[in-house]
């Protein structure tokens, strides 16, 4: 019950005992763009999409070298860990961070990020970078406002959806996405080993523009178009060897998601997220974030510092159940519960509130009124 990797399904890990396949050929060329065109399905977009063989940070860092130049201003909506990690890679790019920040907790809002590009000269070309779903604090950051006044400046725009991406709804070619990275190991239910990224016309033209100043070979656009047009054709579209099974994993998570229907995918997250959230109040616990940016993978509530180390290790030690703590400046305040893929439906939710329950009701850091009340 972590917010990422969640558990996969059977039917996913049954893919990884498969035969391997090699990582060309017409085969694997065929799995790899119905896999390809199966999350552009969920990105909801027309835009190319690639599967990098990295952990979703790398994604970001690929978004950080292509977009950013030595000396130039790059903005970043930092509210979270996870937004402030990319302070520190662009500032290890040798280009310029400039801030929009809110306080732990608190969502960037569109209107905050509109008045800030109205206020400054020469934004066109210039990347912003905004994570979706703040796994950090539980914030789900409206990101349709904020891409939109981007859109509206010329700005190019980098969206974090690593923890929303099959979980929460999200619409690339609506929202005017241009850089979008997805993963698979949270609310799509696959397996970590590589990144879906949803790439528009201005990204690579701007990698192309760059071409001499991006210092990465592996995490060059340009390396990866060179493949895409001349080694595609033969089933080799990119320019290193792939987890061939990890992505058959990847392909069959993404048949499973459309089996269900993604809007009853996107709902049953929802449901799972509101009975999360509902079921922490029951035991007393405060909800961390702002009421009007719940998220729907993975809820966080206050917790007094005596209780955070006891209940989770207590609940993994005695019922199996792993939780995460606060990262960063909340580490030992917060607990976070991850409700994604697998994890977003109820007998694992109504486990992990009756597994708490009991554990708070003998804990001397734990008096809720709830639970006095139950015991």
């Amino acid at each position: 019950m972590i917010p990422g990797p969640s558990e996969p399904d059977p039917e996913v890990l049954a893919e990884l005992s498969l035969p391997i396949l090699p990582h060309y050929g017409p085969k694997w060329g065929e799995l790899y763009q119905d896999t390809l065109a199966r999350l552009q399905r969920v990105f909801r977009t027309s835009n190319e999409v690639i599967l990098l063989p990295v952990p979703g940070q790398v994604a970001v860092e690929m978004a950080v070298l292509n977009l950013a130049r030595d000396g130039d201003d790059v903005f970043v909506c930092a509210n979270g860990f996870f937004s402030e990690m990319i302070v520190e890679m662009v500032k290890l790019r040798g280009a310029n961070p400039v801030v929009i920040r809110n306080d732990h907790g608190r969502a960037i809002t569109g209107k905050q990020v509109r008045a800030f590009l109205e206020n400054r000269k020469g934004v066109e070309g210039r990347p912003l970078f905004v994570v979706h779903n703040e796994t950090s604090t539980g914030v789900l950051n409206p990101v349709r406002e904020i891409l939109a006044a981007c859109a509206d400046r010329g700005v190019i725009s980098v969206l974090d959806a690593i923890s929303s991406f099959g979980g929460i709804d999200v619409r690339v070619d609506d929202w005017r996405a241009d850089f979008c990275i997805g993963y698979p190991s949270k609310a799509v239910g696959g397996i970590f080993g590589v990144t879906p990224v949803s790439i528009s016309k201005s990204c690579w033209d701007a990698a192309r523009r760059n071409a001499e100043r991006i210092p990465s070979r592996f995490l060059n656009l340009n390396t990866w178009r060179k493949y895409i047009d001349e080694w595609g054709a033969w089933g080799h579209p990119h320019p290193t060897t792939m987890p061939t099974s990890v992505v058959a994993a990847l392909h069959r998570a993404l048949e499973m998601i459309e089996e269900e229907g993604l809007e009853n995918r996107l709902n049953r997250h929802k449901v799972a997220g509101k009975k999360m959230r509902e079921g922490l109040e029951a035991l007393g616990l405060e909800l961390f974030p702002e009421k009007e940016y719940y998220s729907d993978t993975v809820s966080a509530a206050k917790v007094d510092p005596k209780l955070d180390s006891s209940l989770r290790t207590e609940l993994l030690d005695s019922y199996g159940i792993m939780i995460a703590g606060g990262l960063g400046e909340l580490r030992g305040k917060i607990i976070r519960v991850g409700h994604m893929g697998t994890s977003a439906n109820e007998a694992p939710i109504r486990l992990t509130l009756e597994a708490m329950r009991a554990i708070m009701t003998k804990s001397p850091a734990a008096t809720p009124k709830s639970v006095i009340a139950r015991s």
